[in-house]
């Protein structure tokens, strides 16, 4: 990938000159230069023949309706006669808020637009004049009917047929009509004539009117709306289709500018835009949704600026934009869906008709390596059988601007490009969510046996207020998730699913909460203090890897005027133990500035039920129905304030009395399919505990039928710090079919105030091993057991032995100096490094991110140079 190197004055500079020139159209989405190598694609491609043949039969009917009666056609349209002037043109109802909004008006509108810009295509490819009257009756309908029609006043949402909904308006209907005007242009000035539904006969297009239809478009777009989040993006489109649709030489040039690189109060340019993806791997810092929608839009505005400046090579500016469609294929678990944030869906397709374009803007510029990346992802989608490029796209009607043609106009007559998945990283990272991902793939290649952790928190549009939150995947599912969306703008959307309670992570005083920030939901971002193997680095083991990341929990005062701030830190691990198990390490500390304080640790599993057990059996609950409610005072105002931290909502709550010691958790989901699996967490009891569980909301897009059916939670409270004290929980995923999994027993290493680890037995095919997994403050501190013969300088370790109590594994994360009985791993310059040996009878395989030695008991050293980057 490439960094941001050439800026987008360089194209500035070519087009007024490009400007100049007698206006020729259509120039839009292609120009009379492209007719001829399109007619040849269509012969020799069956896919682009498919298309076009599909194109002409989704318009065969309204044209032949044209054909029959112009006039019964336009009035199909939904118009209104003003019937103390019947001779007037009839204008277009308002719709939305400020008018009568009907799915039947919208869609009629936007079939129309839609049957117009096919028909101008087809008028371009064919010549054929059905077409081109057809699209120009249309389009003269569409102008005369709008320009006695006012438009919003609203500075921030004012639109013209939507008064009240300008970001709709630009996708659905604002868009379009330049298209349509772009195709038929030459042959409208060549004397041809519309039919006008007012008069009831055939007269020349008023140029002028359409020319101020485009205007005001343009000018809405620049003058209304909000920065600084996708919707510039979103309306950007209908700007630059609309400016490009002006036939005045120096207005266009001048109106180019707030497209490319003039940014308004109201108003991002596409310079802006292609900022945020300054540097390689940069996605758009939204929930992934928006994300996808904004790189697949910005990709089609670069190609269709390209196309404005054909000797202008301006790709390496842009090709970040293009690359992050590809990057945020990496944001996914291994059963496909993705990681969730904010917002964000956990179910969505690839967009392969951006990949297209990307594609095709590659092989214009002559750059090979954007042709093989989107080439690859094209190539596996069809040997997938998840994408057919003779798939025709056809009309649609949803909010998004109509881009089908684009298919038969734009996407390249064959693909190159070798059909491999894209490189999977163990670890990766999206910055401006605080997200940190490990993955551990099983070596039978089943994703059901994989296994993926991922943290993360931060704030963003369409953020949600999570704190450090934690997503665990287990028997082919993400079993441990968090909410995901709600109905925008309801309760349950709002006070719950964008809050604490929602998510996997640690509410402090009851009252964590945000503040400031988009709909004033802002918290800090997680920031990453470690993680092993480095983001595109291999890792030193195949069975380890781990993360630790930090949090401020500070936007609000907590209950009764006590403090809620406090400092958190969490470390995740991986440790796999044979093709088919494994567990996850999770130990999450927390302390508050308040004298008085206490720490709610939550967990969320797709599941049936839950239970608790310890040494003595159930754990015992009472029912505590005021346990979980909001922070005194709190109240709801619309995208404004909420009832933190959003607990309120759980159904049920039992509560335990305090409960020191340690306790076993599950969480069994009999109804997944085609396998039930389970959650076994083992969680080190603590003094100053206390454990509840309720029913959540249900979790969204969760497999059925748990979509639909309360999502089982867990709740402990630590009172006092939570520092010291931290959470420690052993989770294991496993089929549900198995009934137990393969962890046997988990016992804590230090002493009560002294945590340092767990002791993990396991029973794997028969046989018992064991972890020693030494878990420390930081990268510097110490850890001794003489009788377990363990040393440690470091931050996190994993120390495994055989069923002889033979070490077979040692494992340093991050420090300085790991060693058990003889055993001694230490980098060669003494700096914090990470290391892996793996031990099979006098075999030894030592393994370093940097230079290290391993010293066997009796005294041989193995040294590792250690290992480079993935390629």
């Amino acid at each position: 990938m490439r960094r941001l190197i050439v800026a987008v004055f360089l194209l500035i500079a070519v087009c007024p000159a490009a400007f100049a020139e007698p206006i020729k159209r259509p120039m839009i989405w292609v120009t009379a230069a492209d007719r001829v190598p399109l007619l040849e694609k269509i012969a020799a491609q069956p896919w682009a023949k498919a298309s076009f043949e599909a194109m002409q039969e989704r318009v065969k009917d309204a044209v032949q309706q044209h054909k029959n009666d112009r006039d019964a056609f336009l009035r199909g349209l939904p118009l209104l006669v003003d019937a103390a002037n019947p001779q007037r043109h009839p204008k277009f109802p308002f719709l939305g808020a400020a008018g009568k909004e009907t799915g039947a008006a919208r869609g009629k509108i936007q079939l129309y637009l839609q049957i117009g810009v096919d028909c101008g295509v087809l008028y371009f490819i064919t010549q054929d004049k059905g077409y081109a009257e057809c699209a120009a009756d249309i389009l003269n309908a569409f102008v005369e009917a709008m320009v006695q029609m006012k438009t919003g006043e609203s500075p921030i949402v004012g639109g013209w047929i939507y008064p009240d909904d300008l970001i709709l308006e630009t996708r659905i209907f604002g868009a379009q009509l330049p298209l349509i005007y772009d195709f038929v242009f030459s042959y409208l000035k060549n004397g041809a004539t519309v039919y006008d539904i007012a008069d009831k006969r055939q007269k020349p297009l008023n140029f002028e009117h359409a020319q101020r239809v485009f205007r005001t478009y343009a000018r809405l777009v620049i003058e209304h709306g909000l920065v600084n989040n996708n919707h510039p993006v979103l309306e950007m489109p209908c700007l630059a289709h609309n400016v490009l649709a002006l036939d005045d030489a120096k207005e266009r040039a001048q109106l180019l500018e707030y497209v490319l690189f003039k940014d308004t109060p109201r108003q991002d340019s596409l310079k802006k835009v292609i900022g945020a993806y300054a540097q390689a791997g940069a996605v758009w810092p939204e929930s992934l949704q928006y994300s996808y929608g904004v790189s697949s839009l910005a990709t089609y505005l670069v190609a269709l600026m390209q196309r404005q400046s054909l000797s202008q090579k301006f790709l390496a500016a842009y090709a970040n934009v293009p690359l992050s469609l590809a990057r945020l294929r990496a944001f996914r678990f291994p059963n496909g869906e993705n990681i969730r944030f904010g917002d964000g869906p956990r179910k969505s397709g690839a967009p392969y008709d951006s990949f297209e374009i990307a594609y095709a803007l590659g092989q214009r510029e002559g750059d090979g390596a954007m042709q093989q990346t989107f080439g690859a992802l094209i190539n596996l989608g069809i040997e997938q059988r998840e994408y057919n490029r003779a798939a025709p796209q056809g009309h649609n009607f949803s909010a998004n601007v109509y881009l089908s043609p684009l298919q038969l106009l734009w996407f390249a007559p064959e693909i190159s490009g070798k059909m491999t998945a894209p490189a999977v990283r163990t670890t990766d990272e999206l910055p401006f969510v605080g997200a940190l991902l490990q993955r551990n793939f099983s070596p039978d290649k089943n994703s059901a046996h994989a296994l993926m952790a991922v943290v993360s928190g931060g704030h963003h549009v369409h953020g949600h207020a999570s704190g450090m939150a934690l997503e665990l995947y287990g028997a082919g599912e993400v079993l441990g998730a968090n909410a995901g969306k709600g109905t925008y703008t309801s309760d349950e959307h709002e006070n719950y699913r964008r809050l604490f309670a929602a998510h996997n992570s640690v509410i402090v005083n009851g009252a964590s909460r945000s503040a400031g920030g988009w709909v004033n939901l802002g918290i800090e971002t997680v920031r990453k203090i470690s993680l092993e193997p480095a983001v595109g680095e291999e890792p030193v083991s195949r069975s380890h890897s781990f993360s630790v990341t930090t949090f401020n929990d500070n936007q609000g005062n907590g209950v009764k005027g006590k403090d809620a701030k406090a400092k958190q830190e969490r470390l995740v691990g991986i440790v796999r133990t044979s093709e088919r198990s494994g567990y996850y390490v999770d130990v999450f500390r927390s302390q508050s500035e308040s004298p008085e304080q206490f720490h709610d640790y939550l967990y969320h599993n797709l599941g049936d039920k839950l239970t608790m057990t310890s040494t003595g059996g159930l754990l015992p609950l009472a029912d505590s129905p005021e346990r979980f409610m909001p922070v005194p005072g709190a109240q709801w105002k619309q995208n404004q304030s909420y009832l933190f931290p959003g607990w309120h909502v759980f159904k049920n709550p039992q509560v335990s009395l305090p409960f020191a010691q340690d306790v076993t958790v599950d969480f069994t989901g009999d109804q997944l399919k085609p396998t039930p699996a389970r959650m076994r967490l083992f969680v080190l009891g603590s003094a100053g505990r206390e454990y509840a569980q309720a029913l959540a909301p249900a979790t969204k897009e969760a497999p059925q039928p748990y979509e639909k059916l309360p999502t089982p939670v867990l709740i402990i409270r630590q009172r006092g710090e939570a520092w010291n004290h931290p959470f420690a929980v052993i989770y294991e995923p496993f089929f549900g079919s198995e009934k137990l999994g393969s962890v046997q027993s988990v016992k804590a290493l230090g002493g009560p105030a002294n945590f340092a680890g767990f002791q993990v037995t396991s029973q794997i095919q028969g046989r018992v091993s064991t972890q020693y997994i030494l878990v420390l403050p930081s990268a510097t501190s110490v850890f001794e057991d003489p009788k377990l013969g363990i040393a440690l300088r470091g931050r996190y370790a994993v120390i495994s032995l055989n069923e002889r109590d033979e070490c077979t594994a040692l494992y340093l994360g991050e420090g300085s100096r790991l060693a058990f009985k003889g055993l001694e791993m230490a980098p060669l310059n003494g700096a914090v490094t990470a290391a892996s040996a793996e031990i099979k009878g006098n075999a030894v395989t030592f393994t370093a991110n940097a230079p290290a030695q391993l010293t066997l008991p009796d005294g041989k050293r193995i040294l590792s140079a250690g290992r480079g980057k993935l390629k």
